[in-house]
C-alpha cells in the first residue's frame, strides 16, 4: 500500500491558489480553506496516478458517493486535516482517514458515542477507523493506526487480509 501525503502550505509555495483551484471538479465548496483542501487532494490525486502510476489522462468520477479512476484497476481513499493531505493507493479497496488532534472535551465525545474515552488518542483512532470504514464501503480485513507527524491520528483499513507492506512517501518531495 502506497500512502503519499502533502502539506499544503508547501504546496501554496510552489503554486499559486488559482493554479491549485484549476484542480477543482463541480464539488461546490463555500469554505475558502476547505476549497484549497479539496484542490490540494485532486491535485494530490491526479498527480500521483501521472508521475506514480503512469495514468496520462487520470479520470476520477463519483461512484456510490466514492471517488473512482475510471478505466482503472487502482483503489485509492483521501483524506485532509489542517494543513495535510494524505492519499492512499493499492490494488485492493481502501479507506484512510486523518485528523488534526486538537483537545477534545473526552466526557461530551465518551457519552454522545456511548464509549469510554481516556485519552483524546482514544478517540481520535475512534473517529478516524470509522470515518475510514465509510470510505471503505466494505468489510475491513486489515487495519492500521498511528499518530502521524505527532499532531494528526491516522486511520488506514483494506478489504485485503494482508496487503502490500505500507509505504509513505513525501509527495512534494517525489517531484
Amino acid at each position: 500500500m502506497k500512502i503519499f501525503y502533502l502539506k499544503i502550505s508547501e504546496l501554496l509555495k510552489i503554486y499559486t491558489e488559482e493554479e491549485i483551484s484549476n484542480y477543482a471538479d463541480t464539488h461546490e465548496i463555500k469554505s475558502s480553506k476547505r476549497f484549497i483542501q479539496h484542490c490540494a487532494g485532486r491535485f494530490l490525486i491526479k498527480n500521483v496516478f501521472k508521475k506514480i502510476y503512469n495514468v496520462q489522462d487520470p479520470q476520477i468520477y463519483i461512484y456510490n458517493k466514492k471517488p473512482k479512476l475510471k478505466n482503472g484497476e487502482i483503489h485509492f481513499s483521501l483524506a485532509h486535516s489542517a494543513d495535510y493531505v494524505i492519499g492512499v493507493f493499492d490494488n485492493s479497496p481502501c479507506g484512510i482517514d486523518l485528523e488534526y488532534m486538537r483537545p477534545v472535551n473526552l466526557n461530551l465525545l465518551s457519552k454522545r458515542y456511548n464509549k469510554s474515552f481516556k485519552t483524546s488518542e482514544d478517540f481520535y483512532k475512534f473517529w478516524t477507523k470509522y470515518e475510514a470504514a465509510i470510505k471503505l464501503g466494505t468489510k475491513a480485513e486489515f487495519e492500521y493506526s498511528s499518530t502521524f507527524k505527532n499532531e494528526y491520528t491516522l486511520t488506514l483499513l483494506s478489504s485485503d487480509k494482508s496487503p502490500s507492506p505500507i509505504e509513505f512517501t513525501d509527495f512534494l518531495k517525489t517531484c
